[in-house]
């Protein structure tokens, strides 16, 4: 992407988990969304530019107006965020002319927008997700007073994808940010958590078409 470009969606509107080869923001113009993601689901209301780093998982529902949304080139972002634009109006038009250095403006000064609260024992299960432990889904549910299958459904309501594939979607993104670091392919299989290399290479050639060996710096 080398300039804004606006889309527009109508009520109801719905777009399934994708991924995207290279860092963008969304300027949220009119009506608004929620966007689910593996860091949680967040409300993005006019004023809200939400940063996406590169191979980032996600999934948009659009509300009962729809929603206009400015898109634009984004500096290489280390993580996601959503963020309160202190004017949206003045960075509207920066945008429209200089859209990187719009992006790179936002995310100087604004106010970060943290995510949605889902159930206490949803909360708990995500952490239990993130922890570096390969425990059933069946076992974690358990823990957090649920059944496996009402825990996949709240997943997938709330994250855009199921337990398993959660735990992979962080595992993912956390051996990517090794990478980028200049991690070794072993080094960010093991720091984030993969048993081993090979499974490592599996997924992320299967996200985004890249092996740990070939992946991209930026």
């Amino acid at each position: 992407m080398r300039t804004a470009y606006e889309t527009r969606h109508a009520a109801g509107d719905a777009l399934p988990v994708h991924r995207h080869a290279e860092s963008y923001a969304a300027l949220v113009l009119d009506g608004g969304y929620e966007e689910v993601t593996a860091d949680g689901r967040f409300a993005c209301a006019p004023g809200m530019l939400v940063i996406h780093p590169a191979w980032h998982a996600h999934g948009d529902a659009f509300g009962v107006g729809g929603a206009v949304v400015l898109n634009l080139p984004a500096p290489a972002a280390d993580g996601f965020s959503a963020i309160r634009v202190s004017d949206p109006e003045a960075l509207e038009r920066l945008a429209r002319r200089d859209p990187l250095k719009a992006a790179e403006v936002a995310r100087e000064e604004c106010e970060t927008v943290p995510p949605l609260s889902p159930a206490h024992w949803l909360v708990r299960l995500t952490r239990l997700l993130s922890a570096e432990n390969d425990l059933p889904i069946e076992a974690m549910a358990a823990q957090c007073g649920v059944s496996a299958e009402h825990a996949a459904r709240a997943c997938k309501r709330w994250f855009g994808l199921s337990p398993v594939q959660l735990r992979k979607e962080r595992r993912l993104q956390a051996a990517i940010a090794l990478l980028r670091a200049g991690a070794s392919p072993a080094e960010a299989a093991s720091g984030a958590g993969f048993a081993d290399q090979p499974h490592l290479t599996r997924l992320l050639k299967q996200a985004t078409g890249h092996t740990p060996a070939r992946f991209p710096a930026r």
